[in-house]
């Protein structure tokens, strides 16, 4: 056996690991590489962790593959510039990307590695965190920042009309190409920011203010499309139909115009910002892990080491090969990537070492899905479901449900009523002092009752999530009064515009307060917004409380049936 030396073929030998172990490579592995790895008890161990690493990531769920394939991709972009100097320019692409809350990164990369030395890219980050943009939104701003103008064919004279549409808000009389130009097009941004403007004074020196409209709850994400039209294809625009209310507003009203011209210094300030002095590079070392850690060194126990330049005493940096084909898989955000190469794509980028940090290691807790939610909410066994509506003082319904006793409990302010499944009976109680009925279930009742027990308990919108429309976005929420489901729980949104006989009726939204280390949610609430509404309305509560078998006999016998 050949004992491990750091300066042996190990180092060369790590970007083969994957090819060896499942034989998938384009091209073979080398003969004096394959010789090495079998001979080698160091490569031995670590193709040995990789196999187990490749194991648990086969054992994800469904659910959660979609989800792993886009932290591939995004791993893969990050990891490209591992020995590589990183510039602002070369991390701006990847800004919007770290705050989706679905790839989060909660290790070292050469890009977080640049971020956490560059105050400057540090600012823009959290400027762009207090747009509360949406994933869709997010994904936008990351291929605008990773466009390139020189590249742009478009002919500022042939965007005229366009530019005054998107100045009047009325995207639809625009074309997808003009609206992208404008966006890249440093000329055409500014003409569109002083038309604007002018507007804007306009109606401040005429002293014109829009009254009976709630201009303070505006967000940012609220006119974002306006302001970065970048992406939006006016002829398959599926929000077209509810943009008009707003617009029309937006363009007229000084102090929504004020908020637009706000948004778009703070995104194409972004933009148009010059690299700082500040150069980062990343390198793999597997002596760095191994090392008495310093407290206050942030990477400590990972095997990287990180060189800092400025560009004023050196030079800067020719950009890598590989940045323009980031920049285009950033453009096209392809996520079909599967579980496997993401172990492959770290080895290649940045050795073995990585992968195991990923997988095994350390702690990446992932960002809380639907899928998630409703998998744990299939393993309660027993739940007591508040449900409220706005106006109302007391509850509208009262549920408890045992999935362990098959039974379920109603009540309301007339009845209460029990279903009894093993018993077959369903009890009614009136609230009014009447007399208490049985009656006995129909094997078409039971089937129905059997579905609810064993179902999602009606807590999420979608009783099947096959049938969630493609284009709804799950977002995880921050900031804000949202604290009312307890401290330790984080909040999501599920939005998806709502049709009825194939035409849109508005837009619903579902926000959950779930507590992360179970998944389960604490409380939900449902919201509706037709075409004609500017903000949503809040429709429904649900309050959910987990409980023991001995609390659910307690409550099953103090309802005196």
């Amino acid at each position: 056996m050949i004992a491990f030396n750091p300066n042996s073929l190990c180092a060369n030998a790590e970007p083969y690991y994957y090819d060896f172990l499942l034989g998938t490579g384009e091209e073979p592995v080398p003969e004096e590489i394959v010789r090495h790895i079998e001979e080698c008890r160091n490569c031995q161990d670590k193709l040995s962790q990789l196999q187990a690493a490749l194991s648990q990531a086969d054992n994800v769920g469904a659910g959660e593959r979609q989800a792993d394939s886009a932290i591939a991709t995004m791993f893969r972009l990050h990891f490209a510039y591992i020995g590589k100097p990183v510039t602002c320019r070369i991390v701006k692409p990847f800004l919007p990307t770290l705050l989706d809350p679905v790839l989060q990164v909660r290790v070292p990369t050469p890009i977080t590695v640049h971020l956490s030395n560059c105050p400057q890219c540090s600012e823009d980050l959290q400027a762009i965190q207090a747009m509360s943009l949406s994933r869709k939104q997010l994904g936008r701003l990351s291929r605008l920042f990773a466009e390139n103008p020189l590249e742009d064919a478009v002919k500022c004279s042939e965007v005229h009309v366009s530019r005054m549409a998107a100045a009047l808000l009325v995207l639809h009389k625009a074309t997808a190409e003009a609206l992208k130009h404008i966006c890249v097009c440093p000329d055409c941004r500014k003409a569109l920011y002083q038309h604007r403007q002018s507007v804007r004074e306009d109606f401040l020196r005429c002293g014109e203010v829009q009254e009976n409209f709630p201009c303070e709850q505006v967000s940012a994400a609220d006119i974002f499309d306006y302001c970065v039209p970048y992406g939006i294809d006016p002829a398959a625009d599926q929000y077209a139909e509810f943009r008009g209310s707003l617009a029309s507003h937006v363009c007229s009203c000084p102090t929504c115009l004020g908020k637009m011209q706000e948004l778009h210094n703070a995104v194409y300030r972004i933009v148009e910002r010059p690299d700082s002095e500040v150069i980062t590079t990343c390198h793999i070392d597997e002596l760095a892990k191994t090392v008495q850690p310093d407290p206050d060194d942030v990477y400590a126990g990972f095997p990287i080491r990180v060189e800092t330049a400025n560009s004023k005493s050196q030079a800067k940096p020719r950009q890598p090969a590989l940045s323009l084909g980031a920049a285009i898989a950033l453009k096209k955000k392809v996520f079909a990537v599967n579980v496997k190469p993401l172990a492959k794509i770290a080895a290649v980028a940045a050795g073995i070492l990585i992968v195991v940090a990923l997988l095994l290691n350390t702690s990446t807790a992932k960002a809380v899905t639907i899928e998630r939610i409703c998998k744990a909410i299939g393993k309660v066994k027993n739940v007591h479901i508040t449900s409220l509506v706005p106006g109302e003082e007391k509850p509208i319904q009262e549920q408890w449900v045992s999935r362990d006793f098959k039974v379920r409990l109603i009540r309301t302010k007339e009845e209460s009523v029990l279903w009894d499944i093993p018993n077959g009976t369903m009890t009614v109680k009136r609230l009014d002092g009447g007399p208490i009925e049985a009656k006995p279930l129909s094997p078409e009742m039971i089937a129905q009752a059997n579905e609810i027990i064993t179902g999602s308990l009606g807590l999420v919108p979608f009783a099947d999530l096959s049938v969630v429309p493609e284009d709804a976005d799950w977002s995880h929420v921050t900031g804000g009064s949202l604290e009312v489901a307890g401290v330790g729980t984080e909040t999501y949104e599920l939005t998806w515009l709502e049709e009825s006989y194939g035409r849109p009726t508005g837009f619903r939204k579902w926000r959950v307060f779930v507590e992360p280390k179970t998944d389960l949610p604490q409380r939900t609430e449902s919201y509706r917004k037709l075409a004609r509404d500017v903000e949503y309305t809040l429709v429904s509560v649900k309050v959910i409380t987990y409980l023991g078998d001995d609390e659910m006999q307690a409550v099953i016998k103090g309802a005196s049936f």
